[in-house]
This record gives structure tokens, C-alpha cells and sequence, in this order.
């Protein structure tokens, strides 16, 4: 399977390159699977669900976890007008992403104290965009969220 391979070889790059899995788990009736690397400056995360292969990235710490795509519009700062968050994006993406950026994600995690807190709103904004919210609507957990 092409996507088995995309992460046999993703998993040897980044143990090549310093990271340590820290998390290898199968979990629940639909083979559902978690591959956890730590390195220094982020965390890549392979993820498996309902048969899908998905990539993550995190500051250290693990939070926020959010897909490559995210990580562009932050890294390209892309304006949350164009409609990158409409293209679906492919798990050969995401492996080349993570092989051709990751030393860029790694500087903006070490530079930007507030990377995770950018990174969530980017999200938010694209959520909303998708779920046709105001797009003035606080994110869950901020003063006003939930009030209408």
C-alpha cells in the first residue's frame, strides 16, 4: 500500500533526524493508529483513522495539534480570505510538507511564543468559513462564546 510506505518512510526521516517515537498504538475496533514523534522544537503526530492517514504537528508539549494545512496559512501568511481551506489536502502532501518545511515549523515554534495561540485562530477562522458562523464569533472558551 502506497500510504503504508509514505509512513514507513516518513517514520525512518524523522528518527534519522533526531525525533524519538514516543507513542506507537492501535487503538479501538477500526485499526485505528497513533505514531507519536517527539523532537526537539515540535512533535509530528501519524495518524490512522478509519483507515485514513493524516498528519499533525505540535509545539512541544503536544498542543496545539493541528494538520499541515494550518501550519501553511501561519508559515505563508496566507490571508484567511483565499479558500485553501476548501482544497482537500493529500496525505502525500502532508508527508512532503512535513519533509521540505519542518525545519521552518520548528523555528516559528521556537521564535513566536504565541505560535499556538495564532495557529488555534487560524483554525477557528476556518472552521467558521466552512460551518458558515459569524465570522465574529469568538473561539470556544472565550468571553461571548455561545451567546447569541
Amino acid at each position: 500500500m502506497a500510504e503504508q510506505n509514505l509512513v514507513s518512510d516518513l517514520s525512518e526521516w524523522l528518527l534519522g533526524r533526531g525525533f524519538v517515537m514516543t507513542e506507537d498504538r492501535q487503538v479501538g475496533g477500526f485499526e485505528d493508529i497513533l505514531l507519536r514523534f517527539a523532537g526537539e522544537g515540535c512533535e509530528v503526530n501519524l495518524v490512522r483513522q478509519r483507515g485514513k492517514w493524516g498528519i499533525t504537528l505540535a509545539p512541544p508539549g503536544g498542543e496545539p495539534k493541528l494538520y499541515p494545512q494550518i501550519w501553511r496559512y501561519y508559515l505563508d501568511s496566507v490571508p484567511l480570505q483565499e479558500t485553501l481551506a476548501g482544497r482537500a489536502e493529500s496525505f502525500e502532501s502532508e508527508v512532503s510538507f512535513v519533509r521540505d518545511r519542518l525545519d521552518e515549523v520548528i523555528v516559528a515554534v521556537q521564535s513566536d511564543r504565541n505560535v499556538g495561540d495564532r495557529l488555534v485562530g487560524i483554525n477557528w477562522a476556518i472552521v467558521k468559513d466552512r460551518l458558515g458562523l459569524d465570522p465574529g464569533m469568538p473561539r470556544p472558551g472565550q468571553p461571548g462564546f455561545g451567546n447569541s
